[in-house]
Order: structure tokens, then sequence, then C-alpha cells
């Protein structure tokens, strides 16, 4: 039956953080809630707590921070219906020895469980006539707990554990019984406590239509603000279209330059060309001439006697004759002195902007015209104890390898594919040093043959071969979340939201603090990324590269991206927990794209295609660069993790000490 399916908790009972059941829940003042062994203990002395979620700090110290008694109350009401949904019989039935019917209904007003008889009767009685009878279909979907919490967990007396509370003695600012007021109370500023609950509801309704009604203004101002973007986006299209028009006339006159200077070079080195070549033909009738009369001349004086010495005049006169042709014929130009004077010179355009305050833009840019790029430097005192330059890129982060992009060469998106997963291996990760059980929070391919897991059941980083499954190597690590590989390392995310940089081997290098998330891209990659609040951060080398991001979010005051990856065409997917959706975002920083899916995690793959991993649904979502939603793909396991290598999808699945491995088959 239906109703005897295990029923998924709703996503408000999970902790943001460990991505279980609240345990022992506490509440920060800006109302969001973490389990208490999750907030950082680091704070404690400092007295001051960060929110992982919103980042607001709070002057306050782990110790004082509240229970939150409703959340509380939620997960016990969870956890006792999931036991007894699984197999209801009804109460009546039992009581009346008529054996375990099958309970379909539950009233909300006493909570018993009913069989479809007994739900028809309860309503037929004086005492019950008012009872709420409720399908536990209905129940399970959530809508009735607050009603059920009403009636289910009722206030007593500290003191006095039979009485209920009603009373709330605001000198002791404490909830009392009708017995606490006559002996412990007398005399003290006492209230009913429905009396002040519906004071302070009174006082907390208003407030909040105060806050509704200046939610409207804001609206209009973000219209406003929208408004003004759009100009200025019309507005920019139209600098754009001018600087492309003038580029392209001064493209124009180059090349019109340019076949005038070929037209002139060749009309000047071809008459060259042909008083070299008579000079060469000259020469060579010379050559010619000069030894078939040395030939002859020598055939004469080798072969007469006596009367050679009536030639000797005719003999001596040709060679002297030849001898003034040679003198008078050879060229002395040196033609190599006069190409060599020619000099081929571009006179270079020069594209420039200005504003009526220049100081606006260049407070964040300034001209590098030693260098063919469009990254311009800025001051940075410090980032996280790097001592290697700093850049805030205008254009394209560096990105990958040639040979990353190599291997993406069948990329053609706009052809149809349909997608199928087909589960291949599963590694239980377990050693024998572990003392605790295991739970993967994270996996990333590290190459074809190892993959690197996140083990926060045992606080360590494991690096394990494929397709064995065997651990390689392994460190410990305090509080670790997320885990990326590049081609020189492995970068750990911890909850304290610190990174820690390690090499291939597992050796610590460096530790950088306030990491919003990891970025990562191929395992190829020649640089390693993740987000700090809005900026995309590239480190390759010694060099950091910083991207801000020109985000449009629904609520651009508040963003926080819990999961990310970088294509290697430049391109970005961002999981913003904030405002519940994901970002696709080009190489200049801009968002172009947001999808309505749960922001968790992301992979992508050789289509370059974005797989989106849904929780709740054990599945994954697949989209194009477009937003174009192109499947859904069922998982064994709801997934913590998913990392992407060619066509295999490695799963950090809820629970269990298992990582799966599945084949992606395209049709």
């Amino acid at each position: 039956m239906e109703h005897k399916q295990h029923f998924p908790p709703p996503a408000f009972l999970r902790c943001f953080l460990c991505s279980k059941l609240y345990a022992d829940p506490k509440m920060l003042p800006c109302l969001h809630s973490f389990c208490k062994l999750c907030i950082p203990e680091e704070h404690c002395s400092k007295k001051i707590l960060t929110c992982p979620l919103c980042r607001e700090s709070f002057d306050i110290s782990q110790k004082e921070v509240p229970r939150n008694i409703y959340l509380e109350n939620r997960v016990n009401l969870y956890q006792e219906q999931s036991k007894h949904f699984i197999d209801p019989s009804c109460i009546f039935c039992k009581l009346n020895a008529q054996g375990n019917k099958e309970a379909v209904r539950q009233c909300i007003t006493c909570l018993d469980l009913l069989c479809k008889v007994c739900s028809e009767r309860h309503t037929s009685t004086t005492l019950t006539i008012d009872h709420q009878v409720i399908p536990i279909t209905e129940i399970k979907s959530g809508k009735y707990d607050d009603a059920i919490l009403l009636v289910k967990y009722k206030t007593y007396c500290q003191k006095h554990s039979d009485e209920e509370v009603w009373y709330f003695c605001k000198t002791c600012n404490s909830l009392i019984c009708s017995v606490c007021i006559i002996k412990d109370h007398k005399g003290h500023d006492v209230d009913r406590v429905a009396d002040l609950i519906k004071e302070k509801e009174s006082e907390t309704r208003k407030l909040c239509q105060e806050l509704k009604n200046k939610t409207s203004e804001l609206k209009q101002c973000r219209v406003s603000l929208t408004s003004k973007r759009n100009e200025l986006k019309k507005w920019e299209e139209k600098k754009i279209a001018e600087i492309k028009k003038l580029c392209s006339e001064a493209v124009s006159k180059i090349e019109r330059g340019k076949n005038q200077i070929l037209n002139d070079l060749d009309n000047y080195l071809k008459q060259k060309s042909r008083d070299l070549g008579k000079g060469i033909n000259n020469i060579t009738a010379q050559c010619s001439n000069i030894s078939d009369s040395v030939q002859y001349v020598e055939h004469v004086l080798n072969g007469m006697s006596a009367q050679k010495i009536f030639l000797f005049g005719e003999l001596q006169g040709r060679l002297e004759n030849l001898d003034k042709k040679i003198k008078e014929s050879i060229p002395f130009t040196d033609f190599s002195e006069e190409t060599e004077n020619i000099r081929i010179m571009v006179t270079e355009p020069k594209l420039e902007m200005t504003l009526d305050k220049p100081e606006a833009i260049h407070e964040q840019t300034s001209e590098n015209s030693a260098k063919d790029c469009s990254i311009s430097t800025a001051a940075v005192d410090d980032v996280n104890d790097n001592s290697s330059d700093i850049f805030y890129v205008c254009d394209k982060a560096v990105q990958t390898s040639d040979a990353d992009f190599e291997s993406f060469t069948e990329i053609n998106n706009d052809q149809k594919r349909n997608y199928s997963l087909e589960l291949i291996i599963s590694h239980d990760l377990r050693t024998p040093s572990d003392k605790h059980p295991s739970y993967f929070t994270s996996v990333a391919w590290i190459n074809e043959n190892q993959f690197v897991a996140v083990d926060a059941g045992n606080a360590k980083v494991k690096i394990c071969s494929f397709p064995l499954g065997t651990i390689l190597n392994s460190t410990q690590v305090t509080k670790p979340l997320a885990v990326s590989a590049w081609k020189d390392g492995i970068s750990c995310l911890t909850q304290e939201n610190k990174m820690i940089i390690f090499s291939s081997e597992l050796c610590p290098q460096n530790t950088l603090q306030n990491i919003s998330s990891l970025c990562p891209s191929l395992p190829s990659s020649i640089s390693s990324q993740w987000i700090e609040n809005t900026t995309i951060v590239t480190k390759v080398n010694n060099i950091v590269l910083k991207l801000p991001l020109k985000y449009f979010p629904p609520n651009p005051l508040s963003v926080f991206f819990r999961y990310a990856c970088s294509l290697p065409n430049g391109f970005y997917a961002l999981s913003d927990m904030s405002n519940n959706c994901v970002y696709l975002v080009d190489a200049s920083g801009s968002i172009f794209k947001a999808l309505r899916c749960n922001p968790e995690p992301i992979s992508f793959d050789k289509f370059y295609n974005i797989f989106i991993a849904d929780f709740q649904n054990s599945s994954m979502k697949v989209f194009d660069l477009k937003g174009n939603h192109l499947a859904d793909l069922l998982l064994k396991h709801r997934p913590r993790s998913i990392s992407i290598l060619h066509d295999k999808l490695i799963v950090a699945a809820e629970f269990g000490s298992h990582v799966f491995v599945y084949d992606i088959i395209y049709r």
C-alpha cells in the first residue's frame, strides 16, 4: 500500500551542513538552524559566530545559541510518524480484540489511528463529533504537522510533571502551572499563557505585515533597478556596435593599405628582379665568350710554332676587348643594401574610451600595454598568505591545457541524445583503521584509474584505485566536507570554510580561509579553482586570477554558492543555496541563465551538458548550456556528491560506506 512506504523528510528538517536530520538543533539570531555539533567550535572563545548559510556574524558564543524547540518537535514527530506509518493499525480494533486492521485515517484532535469503519464512527459520538479525521496520505504530506504538534507536545511543569503549564511568570521568566502560582510565585507578575501568546502573536503578525508592506516597496525598487539595468544593457549593446564598427573600419583601412603596399612592393621588386636578371644573363654570356676565346687561344699557343707570331695581334686584341667588356658590364650596385633599407612599419591604431569621470573606470582597471591580454592588475594587500600576483579578470580566466580541449573534440550540443545509466560497480571504502561508521560527502575523479573521496564519518580524505576500489592513500582532516582534483594536487573544503591544498600524495601544501565552495573542472586542468563569496578564483602556478560575478539573482543581497563546477570552455555552473536555483555563468562572469531546480552537487560530461544531483528524488537532472532540460536519470541511492570523467559517473550516496560507479550511455 502507498502509505506503508517510507516517506522522505521535508528538506527543512535536514541540517544544511551535514544533510542529516537535525540533532539537537540550535537557532542563530538570523533564524537559520544547525545541529549543535555542526556549529564550529573555534568561535567559542571569540564569542563570534558566523552563519554558514547567510554569512552574517553575531556576538554570541556557541554555548549561548538557543535550542530550536520547534525543529526538535518536528524532527521527533517525523521520526515517530515514520515508525507508526510503516504498518499502521486501528487502535479501536485492537482494544476491542478485532485484530490488527489497517488504519487509513488519523484523528488530529486525539491522534488515534483508525480503520475505515472506525473513522466513520469516530465523528458520530457526542464526545468526538468535533474531531478532525484526516486520511493518512494527507497526514504524510506534512500539512497537518503543526496541528498535530499542538496536541502531541504539550508543555508540562518542570516541578510538577503531571501539571500542564497555563501561566507565565514575567518576574522569573518561566512557564508555571497552577500549583506553582500558589506555592512559589505569590505576588509575582503572572499572565495566562494563552493571553500572552495572543498578545505576542499580534505583535509578531504586525511586524510581519510591516515587512510585507516594505517588501512591496523593495519590489518597486527592484523594478526600477531592473529597468535601469535593461537601459544599461541597451546602451552597452549600442556601444559594442559602435566599437565593432570603428574596429571594422580600422581593419578595412589596414586591409586597403596592405593591398597597396603589397602592390608597390611587388612593382619595386619586379623591376629589381628584371635588372638582376639582365645582369645575370650578361655575365653568363661574357663567361661563355671568355671560355671559348681562351680555349681557342690556348690551342693556338700549344699547336703552332713560328707562324703563330702572325696571330698574336688578333689574339691579344680579342682578349683585351673581352677584358674591356667585362669591366663595362659588371654591375657594381649592391642590391642587398637597397632592399635592407626598405622598412615595413605599422602605425598602430589605438581604440580609447573616455568618461566624464575617468577615475570611475580606473579605480578597478589600469592599462597594461606590455601584454596582449585583457587582465588588469589591482593592488591587493593579502590573499590568505598567498604571495603571488593578484589579478581581476575582465574577459576570460585561464581554464585548462590544450590537451583537455583535444579530448572534447566530439562536442556537438545541437545533436539530440538519449541518456541512460548502468550501474557497473560499487566500492566499500572502509579500512581497518576506521574507528567510526563511514559515510561519504564528496567524490572526485583524479584520473581514469583513481578517485578521491571524503569520509566524513572518520574525518579522512581517501585516494582509491579504479576499478579495484583499493585504498591507495589517506589522510586525516578535521571536519572535511568536499574535495576536488586537478593536475598538480587535491583540494579539500572543510565545514569551517577552510580549503586545504594537498599535493597528489596528500601532503598538505597550503590552507586558505573563507572559502565558500570548490569549483572543480577536469582533473587534468592546470589550474585549481574555488569560490570566495561571489568571486570565482583561479590559481595557475603562482598567479591568482579573480573573476567577480555580475549576478542578478532574485535576492542579490543574499547569495551562497554551495556547489560549483568549471567547464573547459570558460563557462561555470553554480548552485545558489540562498535563492534555490542553479546559475549558468559565461567566461566574463555574467549570469545568463537561472535553472529552477534544487541547488545541489554539479558535474558535466564530455558534451558540456550539466548534471545536477537531485537528493530528494534519488536522481540527476541534465541540462545543456542553453538551459534546456534534457533528461532525468534515476540513481540507486540518494546522491550526496557526483563526479563525471568521460562516460563514467561516480556517486557518493546518502548513507553507508559505498560509492557507486555508473556508465553514462549515450544514444
